[in-house]
């Protein structure tokens, strides 16, 4: 059995001798820091940012804030950290720049989401003493950020992140990123840790992380102060900040405590009102408390737990909207509210305001040529570009019973045991296996892009030994690249007094709900929150399955991705067949968010093309001449011309062809004074 803590209570002893190990590191904030006195010393410009930032949300739009979260927050989420820290020698280490780079992105999706300047950078100085810092948080199993000399690990560096930092322990990255806008913990009630990451005046912000590893809790230290602390306030989207933020907000950031700031205004004497749909809501209002980042107004709605860092906002899966105002605040003298709505949505359904972007041009394109096709814009003000795709299909139908490794799978899984086992089996020699070494997600995913259609089925045979009611035997399906996954099989663990399944079941899901859409498929055994099994041993713990079976299936196979300034494109197939097209809008120049319907073509051989002329138009010796190709291919086009009906048909040779769209096209070229005739040949 293996310790997950050095230091363990009585209790902590008893769940031992239990034959299990408590969670190593759940979630802990400590007080958020103080400002400091002075600011010499600390990284960042002493001049104001403009509004825009590096990134910004329309709120007001439930699309534009849909892509918004799916694209960046998602994508800043579950990124592997590839720490060389070593808490046990205390060697701070660095951790990978992906990893950095998705936890500044976190800061700065909320940011922009609170309509605050949203361009905060990384300042590498900062990050190496949060090291440092976060090594001391984690070898110490407490959190201080004023820790004393004689700590464990203890540097001067080390001390002087932690004073200027918002820590946690159990958490690093942009989980803890998301913790500290959570604020959860009795002795957060005045959100500090929240107020600091959305102060307006900061533009420069450092993390520091260690992983959790042995008997050493996850740790984060993320620098919150910088050289424009009392410096001028930009402009932000609105004269407050508020969390939520007004407009449409997902449901996964909505948290049990609600903010509201007003710089240099005294809420001590406010009130706050809430309503759902119409209808009265509970609050209760959080103690006081000035002195972190820009004087703030707490509350609870619904008597909410907001200590623990589990607890949702409550949501049903409609669209709610929450009235909120706020009255009595003293803002120089003057007696001022505010009032302003926040609706709660599922950022994983698309609303009323999603346009596809379907894809239209040949349905018959021809090989060697280069076919026009566009999708239909999207409608988002922060599309930079556009995405293509191209694929095949192939037979996805596959039978795995772990002889052969993992070569159709990408294990995604802690380090410390092997995900093929040779006992227990189904049938065979070898199972597949995944266990909590560590208390988070075990991960086995198929390499295939899946074409599932309205019958595709999957099988397999399935055991799920000791396992508490945390661990959770999951299959789940994404439709949109990985961002999101839907559970198409669950099953938790029976519990701490039950030796769980002895023997393998059939287990069968079906895949209908993804018919007609490019599928990943992934078996996830999870962690939710509480005590593992940690036992490394297959007899015993773990889930183990076997004799995996899809069925009815095509695979995407030959997938390129292609990028363009705007939402046209040419496709040259290099060979006649069957082939799939996709589309997808690009923003902030980085972030996709989501294919379109999938386009099914074939492309043929070439044939004589038919043209339809549109009527030219003539104007100060000036033509233009529209015309789409109908059918056939074709690698050029002439334009000719004659003087009068029957005349000989000669060649413009200073005509400029340009496309308009789709198949659609248009000669402009000088003519001369005497009015003529036109044609268009294709050679």
């Amino acid at each position: 059995m293996r310790l997950t803590h050095q230091l363990l209570s009585l209790a902590g002893l008893a769940v031992l001798m239990a034959g299990l190990c408590p969670c190593p590191g759940q979630p802990t904030l400590g007080e958020p820091p103080r400002a400091p006195q002075q600011v010499s010393g600390l990284p960042g410009r002493v001049i104001p940012l403009m509004a825009t930032g590096g990134f910004s949300a329309n709120p007001n739009s439930r699309e534009e804030t849909r892509a918004f979260y799916n694209a960046l927050y998602l994508s800043s989420q579950d990124v592997p950290m590839g720490s060389s820290a070593d808490v046990s020698s205390c060697w701070p280490g660095t951790n990978s720049p992906a990893f950095q780079d998705a936890a500044i992105r976190c800061i700065n999706w909320f940011r922009a989401m609170a309509g605050v300047p949203a361009s905060v950078t990384r300042d590498d100085g900062e990050c190496a003493e949060n090291q440092q810092a976060a090594v001391m948080m984690s070898a110490n199993f407490s959190l201080d950020h004023f820790p004393p000399a004689n700590w464990t690990c203890y540097t001067a560096a080390g001390a002087n992140a932690a004073s200027n930092s918002n820590l946690a322990l159990g958490s690093a990255g942009a989980e803890a990123v998301t913790g500290y806008l959570r604020d959860f913990g009795t002795n957060n009630f005045e959100v500090g840790h929240r107020r600091w990451l959305l102060y307006p005046q900061t533009q420069v912000m450092a993390t520091g992380d260690v992983p959790s590893r042995g008997a050493y809790y996850a740790a984060n230290a993320t620098w919150v102060f910088d050289a424009n602390l009392f410096g001028p306030r930009p402009a932000t989207r609105q004269p407050y900040v508020a969390w939520p933020p007004a407009g449409y907000v997902p449901c996964q950031v909505v948290f049990p405590q609600w903010s509201f700031a007003l710089s240099n205004a005294d809420l001590s004497m406010a009130a706050v009102s809430m309503t759902s749909n119409g209808v009265s809501v509970a609050v209760t209002l959080q103690p006081y408390q000035a002195g972190y980042g820009e004087n703030s107004l707490v509350w609870v709605p619904m008597g909410l737990d907001f200590a623990s860092d589990t607890a949702v906002f409550p949501f049903n899966g409609t669209d709610t909207v929450y009235g909120v105002t706020i009255t009595n605040i003293n803002a120089g003298g003057s007696m001022i509210g505010f009032n302003y709505t926040v609706t709660v949505f599922d950022p994983a359904v698309p609303g009323v305001d999603y346009v596809a972007p379907a894809i239209s041009g040949p349905a018959q394109p021809y090989v060697n040529w280069a076919n026009s096709y566009s999708c239909v814009p999207v409608n988002n003000s922060q599309v930079t570009g556009y995405q293509w795709r191209v694929s095949q299909a192939a037979s996805g139908s596959l039978f795995d019973g772990a002889e052969n490794g993992l070569t159709n799978f990408t294990a995604l899984t802690s380090p410390g045991y092997s995900v093929i086992t040779n006992t227990p089996v189904a049938a065979g020699h070898w199972a597949f296996y995944l266990v909590h070494p560590l208390p988070a997600a075990q991960v086995l995913q198929l390499n295939e892009v899946l074409f599932p259609a309205a019958n595709t089925l999957l099988s397999f045979k399935s055991r799920l030994g000791h396992a508490t009611t945390s661990e959770v035997a999951r299959v789940q399906v994404s439709v949109d690249g990985g961002s999101t996954w839907e559970d198409i099989y669950t099953q938790p663990g029976a519990g701490t007094n039950s030796p769980g399944e002895t023997t393998f079941s059939l287990r069968t899901a079906s895949l209908s709900n993804c018919a007609g859409q490019p599928t990943l498929l992934r078996f996830d055994y999870d962690f939710t929150s509480g005590p593992v099994y940690d036992t490394v041993d297959p007899k015993a713990v773990g889930w183990v399955f076997d004799n995996i079976l899809l069925t009815n299936t095509e695979a995407l196979v030959n997938l390129t991705t292609n990028a363009t300034a705007t939402n046209i494109f040419v496709f040259n197939p290099p060979r006649t067949g069957n082939y799939n097209l996709e589309a997808q809008a690009v923003i902030f120049g980085d972030f996709p968010i989501g294919w379109g319907p999938v386009d099914q073509v074939t492309a043929v051989s070439n044939a004589t093309p038919v043209i339809r002329l549109s009527s030219p138009v003539v104007a100060n010796n000036q033509l233009r001449l529209d015309f789409t190709l109908l059918s056939g291919s074709s690698r050029s086009f002439t334009l000719l011309q004659a003087g009068e009906l029957g005349g000989t048909w000669t060649t413009n040779t200073t005509a400029t062809l340009t496309t308009n769209g789709a198949g659609s096209y248009r000669f402009a070229a000088t003519v001369p004074p005497v009015k003529g005739f036109y044609r268009v040949r294709a050679p």
